[in-house]
């Protein structure tokens, strides 16, 4: 029963990381594909890439990498 209870958590865990980072993911996705952080001469600017908000929130993002 123990090592039952163990293993679920230990897959909710897993899910919840995964799903943190296809959110970040996407949302770099997104942000490349709308043109948000582009550069000089068309080169992604990857500092932008790392802090900008393409979305209102993160089940949009959980949303569309799951779905597109």
């Amino acid at each position: 029963m123990m090592l039952k209870n163990a293993l679920i958590v230990a897959l909710a865990l897993t899910v919840g990381i995964f799903a943190a980072r296809l959110v970040h993911v996407e949302n770099q996705r997104y942000a490349l594909i709308v043109g948000m952080c582009r550069g000089p001469n068309l080169v992604p600017d990857l500092s932008c890439l790392e802090t900008v908000e393409t979305r209102t929130s993160w089940l949009w993002h959980l949303f569309y990498g799951l779905t597109d």
